[in-house]
């Protein structure tokens, strides 16, 4: 069964990429096209539905997420509602930590700087910029009210879902309050975890020489320039030898862990 939930979660996570991604970016980069592959034969049921792609990969990831509740049935007695409440906490979970990982990313990155990962990152974000730009809001300021947006609007669902599934649940500020605490923990999470693991394998595939036009590669780098350009600019080479990936790994898992621990402690308050 365990094997099973992580089979959904990965074709969940494929599911989710193709919604990235276009038709004719699917045709030229290989690593889309395998992604398109692989999903084709899950979208046929959808077909009979709807002939929106988009609207059909959505029909299919939720479909998917009930089918991973009734996994969760599976493994643990519960009742229908909580398993298929407990999938929809994962998902908006994963999705909240996907948009995260591609703020920092973007934050850090400079427009100048292009690969086909950010302008995954570009198209991720378009519908967050249009709403912003709606209500007036500064694009100088785009990147630090799509944060709070995100928050918000994690801390939000996961405490109407909670609400919905556990018994005897109350909404009030506090609950919201500790959604706020979780999100946060997430995000600094990332950087002990996440992100360490993706330095860490750009640390080993410096020493194998990849081939740079590798949409793979492209990717890890993407992520982990705009992550140790900073520890760059105080770290000196050694002998040739690039120390920032060490330093950042060090400075990752030592003020992750103090962060968590802060808002831990803060959300026993509340």
């Amino acid at each position: 069964m365990y094997f099973f939930k992580g089979i959904i979660d990965i074709v969940i996570v494929a599911l989710l990429l193709r919604l990235l991604i276009r038709p004719r970016e699917a045709f030229f980069n290989p690593i889309y096209g395998l992604i398109y592959r692989i999903t084709n034969p899950l979208l046929v049921p959808a077909a009979y539905i709807t002939r929106d792609s988009t609207i059909g990969t959505i029909l299919t990831i939720l479909a998917l997420v009930v089918l991973r509740g009734g996994v969760y049935i599976a493994l643990q007695p519960m009742s229908f509602l909580s398993g298929i409440g407990i999938s929809f906490l994962s998902l908006v979970q994963l999705l909240f930590q996907a948009y995260m990982v591609m703020w920092v990313v973007s934050l850090l990155t400079e427009r100048s700087f292009g690969s086909s990962f950010l302008l995954l990152i570009d198209r991720a974000f378009s519908p967050l910029y249009g709403v912003l730009n709606s209500l007036g809001i500064p694009r100088g300021r785009f990147r630090l009210f799509v944060f709070l947006f995100l928050l918000i609007l994690y801390a939000l669902l996961i405490t109407l879902i909670g609400f919905a599934v556990i018994p005897k649940a109350v909404l009030s500020p506090v609950s919201f309050l500790y959604g706020i605490g979780k999100g946060l923990m997430l995000v600094v999470g990332l950087f002990p975890g996440f992100f360490s693991i993706l330095i860490i394998i750009g640390a080993l595939l410096s020493w194998v020489s990849p081939d740079p036009s590798n949409p793979v590669v492209q990717a890890i780098y993407g992520i982990n320039e705009p992550l140790l350009r900073p520890f760059r600019r105080f770290v000196p080479l050694l002998g040739g030898l690039d120390l920032s990936p060490i330093f950042a790994l060090l400075c990752f898992q030592i003020l992750g862990r103090v962060a968590q621990q802060i808002i831990a402690r803060f959300m026993g308050i509340i």
